[in-house]
């Protein structure tokens, strides 16, 4: 059997709803070279192992399954699968993540291929809710979670390079996972600072990878014990790894911590005052210039107000753009983007908000809405209109509370009337099959008198006393 070079690793726990569309984002992978599927179940007890068996059984020459008879948690388990490798390269996908660009692998391997120094790659990612919808594009270009991409990085944020997206040489991988600590409360952070201070990061600038954001996963504990718990544990790892690689460079760490705690206190700041946190909270509009995406070198900056009219000018080599209107959690009474010329409404591609009429409603940070705008349909002079629920003051008209109140009552008296004509109308309906039915009988009962000898007969003699007269 022809050895893969890549082997396909992925660790499942209790991931029974996502598990399928995981693998078969596997099986669709396009590729010139011979690769292997391992997946590992860590004692799950929903219906993931049945998962893992039944892809097993329909490709047993591509597919390897594991089973740990106990939960070994997370770290124990990557340990365990990454010797069972046979591949060159290692890809890691945990079982709740899955890929979206067919070409994955195959663009991660001519990336290594140009870059030599690089025995590690990390592509892009899009965000998904644990319902399968899309939340924001680009995780890393659009600055949801910022990509760590040294060791400096890594340590003094704890940050993040998507191990759902990886491909890294698997001598390297045993090599560092012989350094894991496996009572570590996450197995990644402690790999990504062993493998920076052994190989130089490729990363892949497309969204390659759906990383799913699950509300019960380990990673997100919901109980402020464990979440306190989890950091203090992750501070340990960071004071350890001080220690262990005493020639990092302090001062960029220092630099990088410095700045993180002026932006946070500006944080503070800013939840110190209103709710949508108007004047300090800003518009942004982001312009996908050329197609390269959208990224903070073209964009557009306006201060959040209670309402506003922006006009703006799209630029000749754009025709999308995407609206960021707020960073937080936020509540709009009504959005709207007008081509000036002929006054248009332009509809949006795409929201991560809730739309309730003329409504936009974003429980969660980062409202964005995109919009593609043909010029010659709608010109280039554009207006961005919009206006704000009350958040704070709860006696005004159009406190928030208040709004979606009223919709709600609106809402429950309109399904209470559909409801009452639904029964008005199938009592129609009863009454009317009724009369079908009787309406039947009667033709069924016409037509068996006029078809019958005793009709028949006498009406032909009639007829025929008629022609003699």
């Amino acid at each position: 059997m022809t050895e893969p070079l890549v082997s396909i690793l992925c660790t499942v726990y209790n991931k029974e709803p996502w598990l399928a569309q995981t693998i078969d984002s596997f099986l669709a992978q396009e590729r010139d070279f011979p690769l292997e599927i391992l997946l590992i179940d860590d004692a799950s007890t929903d219906g993931s192992k049945a998962i893992i068996d039944r892809y097993q059984d329909q490709y047993p020459d591509l597919i390897r399954a594991f089973y740990n008879s106990e939960n070994q948690g997370i770290a124990k388990t990557w340990v365990a699968i990454c010797q069972e490798a046979r591949g060159f390269y290692i890809a890691r996908c945990d079982g709740d993540d899955f890929w979206l660009d067919k070409q994955k692998l195959q663009k991660q391997l001519a990336l290594l291929k140009a870059n030599p120094q690089a025995r590690w790659s990390n592509t892009d990612f899009d965000v998904y809710n644990e319902s399968g919808k899309l939340f924001s594009r680009a995780g890393f270009q659009n600055g949801f979670i910022p990509l760590a991409d040294t060791f400096e990085k890594m340590l003094a944020t704890r940050g993040f390079t998507m191990a759902s997206t990886w491909l890294v040489e698997r001598d390297l991988m045993l090599e560092v996972n012989a350094e894991l600590d496996l009572t570590t409360s996450d197995d990644t952070f402690n790999l990504q600072l062993d493998l920076f201070q052994r190989t130089e990061l490729a990363y892949l600038p497309e969204a390659t990878v759906a990383y799913v954001i699950n509300q019960g996963s380990d990673s997100r504990p919901k109980d402020f014990d464990r979440i306190e718990n989890r950091f203090n544990r992750l501070l340990e790892t960071q004071i350890h790894y001080l220690d262990k690689y005493p020639k990092s460079n302090y001062r960029e760490m220092l630099g990088i911590l410095l700045d993180r705690n002026n932006r946070y206190e500006l944080e503070l700041t800013k939840r110190a005052g209103s709710l949508n946190r108007v004047g300090v909270e800003k518009v942004t509009i982001y312009l996908n210039r050329s197609n390269k995406g959208f990224n903070l070198e073209d964009i557009v900056q306006f201060p959040l107000a209670q309402s506003d009219l922006i006009d703006f000018q799209l630029p000749e080599d754009c025709s999308m753009i995407r609206v960021d209107l707020s960073e937080i959690p936020n509540f709009f009474q009504e959005v709207r983007l007008i081509a000036k010329e002929g006054q248009t409404d332009i509809l949006p591609d795409f929201t991560n908000g809730i739309v309730l009429g003329n409504a936009y409603i974003f429980p969660n940070p980062d409202p964005q809405l995109i919009y593609t705008i043909p010029s010659q349909l709608f010109g280039r002079d554009l207006q961005l209109q919009y206006r704000t629920f009350e958040v704070d003051d709860i006696q005004s008209d159009d406190y928030i509370g208040k709004i979606l109140a009223q919709e709600f009552l609106d809402a429950k008296t309109k399904i209470r009337d559909l409801q009452r004509d639904q029964l008005r109308f199938e009592e129609a309906l009863r009454k009317v099959e009724e009369q079908q039915k009787e309406l039947e009988e009667l033709t069924h009962r016409y037509n068996s008198v006029i078809h019958s000898r005793r009709w028949t007969i006498p009406t032909k003699m009639i007829n025929f006393l008629r022609r003699k007269k």
